[in-house]
């Protein structure tokens, strides 16, 4: 990528993050809320900007603007040139106020990657008459991002108000997705863990919440959290940790253990909690144990958020000590 390239890629991005931010600011939403958009803290997007055939007088193409989500720490601008593969009446016809609609003929015809379509933010997607993409003025910037933000605040307005309903996952690109978590935020913890389980299994529980599928959410949370306990557990006995007696961590500890035999585990050496740590750890597997559909979409959503809060919790204040940890001759119990 040239300089020249790079910088106006930058600029666009900033542009449309900046009418972004500035349209969500008109909402007030507290902080702890700001879940609802997709663009906000730390989440990172990737814009794309695809150019296809039009048929209306005096404009070189059409381009159909939309973002997805990423892990990346960067935002990024990727700009696609489609108008050869669209020259078709099935295409053009389509109602220009329909952008999604454009996107679904796109993944139909395969001309867009798998992983864009099960990435795509819905309310993001916009489109525009241009000659170059590059004459865009703030006209676009502004307008793209009311609608989008609108778009978002309304669904998740309704969603916070109304018990999740029972229902099968919406297939690309009519999904209803509506709450965005930064998943750059525990990069870190899943790089270090470094264990494809707890991967597999924490990245499930992340799109049962941008689903609203709260109780699988909660359920699937309180195992990672059991899950991430055992790991901060298994470095100790792997760093060789023996107590007075020369046992191990795992010492009578149970085949098929509850939540309360890994608090109780932990409040003994090495790690040693304190009692105000320990009920922490028992409220976030109240919390778990509370999500049901007889709970408001409001109260599912914060109890699936304390137990995000929980894991990045337990992962900072003890996940580094277990790896860290070299035994000593002689442990207290």
């Amino acid at each position: 990528m040239s300089n020249l390239e790079s910088n106006f890629n930058d600029q666009f991005i900033n542009k449309l993050h900046q009418a972004y931010l500035k349209r969500v600011g008109i909402y007030h939403v507290p902080n702890d809320e700001l879940t609802r958009f997709s663009w906000t803290e730390n989440k990172t997007v990737t814009i794309y900007a695809i150019k296809v055939f039009t048929a209306e007088p005096g404009y070189k193409f059409y381009t159909i603007f939309f973002a997805t989500k990423n892990s990346d720490e960067k935002n990024k601008l990727i700009i696609l040139d489609l108008t050869n593969n669209t020259e078709d009446p099935k295409f053009f016809r389509i109602d220009d106020g329909l952008p999604v609609k454009k996107l679904l003929w796109l993944n139909s015809h395969n001309l867009l990657n798998k992983s864009i379509g099960s990435n795509i933010i819905t309310p993001s997607a916009n489109f525009s008459y241009v000659k170059k993409i590059e004459e865009e003025g703030d006209f676009l910037f502004e307008n793209w991002a009311q609608k989008w933000v609108d778009q978002e605040y309304d669904r998740t307005q309704e969603a916070e108000e109304n018990s999740t309903l029972v229902e099968a996952f919406p297939d690309f690109p009519n999904t209803k997705q509506r709450f965005f978590i930064d998943r750059y935020h525990f990069k870190d913890m899943l790089e270090s863990l470094n264990d494809s389980q707890f991967e597999d299994e924490f990245n499930q529980c992340l799109f049962a919440y941008e689903n609203e599928k709260w109780f699988l959410c909660a359920t699937g949370l309180g195992s990672c959290l059991e899950h991430l306990m055992l790991i901060i557990l298994t470095n100790y006995d792997k760093n060789g940790f023996r107590n007075e007696k020369n046992r191990g961590i795992f010492h009578g500890f149970p085949k098929n253990p509850t939540a309360q035999d890994y608090v109780r585990l932990f409040t003994k050496n090495p790690i040693k909690i304190t009692s105000r740590q320990a009920t922490f750890i028992n409220l976030l597997y109240m919390a778990r144990n509370s999500v049901d559909h007889h709970n408001t979409g409001k109260t599912q959503k914060n109890l699936c958020d304390l137990l995000l809060d929980g894991i990045s919790d337990m992962y900072n204040d003890y996940y580094s000590s277990s790896v860290l940890y070299k035994s000593t001759p002689k442990e207290d119990e």
